[in-house]
């Protein structure tokens, strides 16, 4: 039997979800379709690349946007996944302005050196999709964390809970002294909402590992 796994974002619909709901997301989990991993992969890295500029001029990211719509080729999945991820973008652009990043030094989440977090015996994919670092030091502060889905967006109670086990994900590693709550960012990219890390989190976080020994009980009984 494989080991109990979720994404974090699906993590944090889970918690709000109802009990019909969370059976298909553990359902999902354990028989994930590999082109849903796929999706979005255009947007993710232009706005990852937007984020590393400082977000300073919009002309490049919206060029981006505007090329993957007249961009012909491919797949019926992968013409189409280019609308989205322009859509995206576009949708991005309208959230950024709640974000931050002044006076730091953004990195593609790719350069950290672990992606999981283990809670209650699940094993959490993390995978921040950008590191925010202090520009003297070189610490890790914070994140920034993408969510892309329209049928499934993240309310703002979701967006907590996910931006929670961010924050607690970057303090477990080098920097743990230097994370900033307010720094740990999820954008609900559809809603175009932007979220924090609550100040207070042992709730949250019990929350979470509650949710996490279901997952493993009904996991372990295949749901």
């Amino acid at each position: 039997m494989s080991k109990p796994r979720i994404s974090v974002n699906k993590l944090g619909e889970y918690l709000t979800a109802t009990p019909s709901r969370r059976k298909r997301i553990i359902e999902d989990q354990q028989q994930p379709k590999t082109f849903v991993a796929a999706r979005y992969s255009d947007a993710r890295e232009e706005i990852v690349e937007y984020l590393s500029t400082g977000m300073s001029d919009d002309s490049e990211i919206l060029s981006a946007a505007k090329r993957l719509r007249i961009q012909n080729g491919g797949s019926e999945f992968v013409e189409h996944d280019r609308q989205a991820s322009a859509s995206a973008i576009e949708d991005f652009l309208e959230a950024s302005g709640d974000l931050d990043l002044e006076s730091l030094v953004v990195e593609a989440g790719q350069s950290t050196s672990s992606h999981t977090m283990e809670v209650a015996g699940v094993e959490i994919s993390m995978r921040p999709d950008a590191v925010l670092k202090d520009p003297e030091s070189g610490q890790v502060v914070g994140c920034v964390k993408l969510h892309f889905s329209k049928t499934s967006p993240l309310t703002p109670q979701a967006a907590e809970y996910v931006a929670t086990a961010m924050r607690v994900y970057l303090e477990s590693g080098e920097s743990s002294s230097a994370i900033d709550h307010s720094k740990c960012y999820v954008v609900d990219v559809p809603t175009q909402r932007v979220v924090s890390a609550p100040k207070a989190f042992k709730r949250k976080m019990n929350d979470i590992e509650a949710a996490c020994e279901e997952i493993d009980a009904r996991w372990k009984n295949k749901v």
